[in-house]
């Protein structure tokens, strides 16, 4: 009998087995594009990662390793599910210097992951999964669940937090994101269903992670996300614990990216601000006019061709004088332009700072109605670039934009002095700011930039650069759209305005990207060009036989364990900069 059972007990093993097979088969077969994009191309990109970095993995494994891992202070980078190649091969290079500093490193991940985690183990890195963590199997208090079963209006949800938690608003931005849509219906049945079971997944995550960080002795966390799906529950259990946070975010920039530490003070600011401290420090350095060139530079790369990350945003486009952009939009020179600057309606709603208006697609809508209402200023409403390549619009919407689809439910036709401007418009975006007179936005990367070149520039929200002086900042719906209504009477920024605009541009854009010298941004595996940031992959950059930390690495390490530096900040310019002057990249250009 037990031979019996032993032989169908095998007999069934060989069935799935083959099923298995045969599954695999008929994938790359029927689907050898996915095949290659989700397993041989990510696969080449490790193995050229890995020939890269042998010399530094070396190098690092000259240290001697004699802490007993009880005594060691952890470090764990959260990387969760589905995230992108790059972040993964950087913070798995960092995790390695981190162990020769004597840190236990940890990576929060996926088993569904299995190639991305190749890349922590390659350093050393010891796996978590979400899997084996239980998140589910977390009792939820009563008076929990009955709070948020009691939810039923949009800011009843929004406004739902426990302990200084934002449940509510984590729980509406992750419906958001995962459905691409910047509408929350919340009398849907099925939409409140869907965000009230977040709220319960968001507290069974808060829970799981604060025993994970007391078991594993949990010092320093790495985040990119922190305002959605576990990654929020991750990030508020770690300020809970007051931990050393440091979030990354990308730049425009292929070769670099912008750290920050976030503590209960920073919370829910801009990666791209600059903290009160750090301006305070940059207001009190001397007017330099390396300063100006380099930020006028830095204006031509970013909108030139040097950067695959800003040249995806504008790939018809090229810069040309405003009298040109002008005719081109039948604008008379005499008449005033005013640019409603659209978000990504439906992308990390409510983490960075307050806004006016209930969501992004609020604001939208009412700054668009207002517009209509004036007719003394010529209005352009800027679908957001990033539409361009973001994979919803095709996914999601059948090719309409988010926009288009607002201004047709609830605007209709437009006037005539009112007009889209679609991502494909030939005109570059550091035209578009040079022919604005009023840039409106709710805190966009657009108003530094109006900012920088005396423009006016009105805002609807916080958590970037309201206090910094050189905006219009509204306190109400009702002051907002007054301020709309009497352009184009707004008085034009004073000289001053226009210096404090200009220097912290330069701080954002100059001083902030911290570059990655020790890595070597290229397309991955079957690309030949960077389009979107999972086709970005790096290389090492290190000499064959390393003997030290790169200087870079050191400087971020150092930094990273005074958590009072918020910024980590390049250093300021002095008069002996050298750059190819304004007028002769500004006049290559425009030919």
């Amino acid at each position: 009998m037990t031979h019996y059972f032993s032989t169908v007990q095998q007999t069934v093993k060989d069935c799935v087995r083959r099923v298995w097979l045969l599954r695999l088969v008929a994938f790359i077969v029927l689907r050898p594009r996915r095949f290659w994009d989700e397993f041989i191309g990510p696969l080449v990109d490790y193995w050229r990662f890995r020939r890269s970095v042998e010399g530094f993995r070396r190098f690092l494994a000259r240290t001697p390793d004699t802490q007993m891992d009880c005594d060691r202070p952890g470090l764990l980078i959260v990387a969760g599910q589905a995230m992108n190649a790059h972040w993964c091969q950087l913070w798995s290079l960092l995790g390695g210097a981190y162990r020769r500093t004597g840190h236990l490193v940890f990576v929060l991940t996926s088993k569904s992951e299995p190639i991305r985690n190749l890349y922590f183990r390659l350093f050393g890195i010891k796996c978590i999964y979400l899997e084996d963590l239980q998140i589910r199997s977390i009792i939820i208090p009563e008076s929990f669940t009955n709070d948020v079963t009691r939810l039923e209006t949009f800011q009843g949800f929004k406004n739902f937090s426990v302990e200084g938690v934002p449940f509510g608003q984590i729980a509406i931005s992750t419906y958001s994101r995962l459905r691409a849509t910047g509408i929350i219906d919340v009398s849907n049945p099925k939409v409140r269903a869907e965000i009230r079971a977040w709220l319960i997944y968001l507290y069974q995550t808060i829970e799981t992670a604060k025993r994970l960080y007391e078991t594993k002795n949990i010092q320093k966390l790495f985040f990119t996300e922190v305002f959605m799906e576990e990654y929020g529950a991750c990030y508020y259990a770690a300020l809970a614990h007051k931990l050393n946070v440091v979030r990354f975010a990308g730049t425009v920039r292929d070769d670099a990216v912008i750290v920050q530490h976030l503590t209960h003070e920073s919370d829910r600011t801009h990666h791209a601000s600059i903290n009160p401290k750090s301006w305070a420090r940059i207001c009190e350095y001397p007017d330099s006019l390396a300063m100006d060139r380099e930020l006028q530079q830095n204006f031509l790369d970013r909108y030139g061709d040097r950067w695959a990350l800003s040249k995806r945003n504008q790939s018809n486009a090229r810069i040309m004088p405003p009298d040109e952009a002008r005719a081109l939009l039948g604008v008379p020179h005499d008449r005033k332009i005013a640019v409603i600057f659209s978000h990504i309606l439906y992308d990390t709603l409510f983490f960075f700072g307050e806004d006016l208006f209930p969501c992004y697609a609020d604001w939208f809508v009412e700054s668009v109605k207002a517009a209509c209402m004036n007719s003394d200023v010529q209005w352009f409403v800027k679908v957001h670039p990033s539409n361009l390549w973001r994979g919803e619009l095709e996914y999601f919407f059948s090719g309409k934009y988010e926009e288009v689809r607002l201004i047709e439910k609830y605007i209709g036709k437009l006037p005539d002095h009112v007009q889209l401007v679609y991502p494909d418009t030939p005109i570059s975006p550091y035209t578009w700011f040079q022919i604005t007179d009023y840039g409106i936005t709710v805190r966009g990367t657009s108003g530094i930039e109006l900012g920088a070149l005396g423009k006016t520039v009105v805002t609807a929200g916080s958590g970037r650069y309201e206090e910094i002086g050189f905006s219009i900042n509204s306190h109400s719906i009702d002051e907002y759209l007054s301020v709309l209504a009497r352009l184009p009477d707004v008085p034009t920024p004073t000289a001053e305005q226009r210096r404090l605009g200009a220097r912290f541009a330069y701080g954002t854009f100059c001083m902030k990207p911290f570059t990655l010298d020790f890595l070597r941004p290229v397309p991955r595996a079957g690309k030949t060009s960077i389009f979107s940031p999972d086709d970005l992959v790096y290389l090492g950059n290190f000499p064959s036989e390393p003997e030290e930390l790169p200087t870079s690495i050191s400087r971020f390490v150092q930094w990273s364990f005074d958590r009072d530096s918020i910024d980590l900040l390049n250093e300021w310019p002095t008069e002996t900069s050298r750059l190819t002057s304004w007028a002769e990249k500004a006049k290559e250009f425009s030919n």
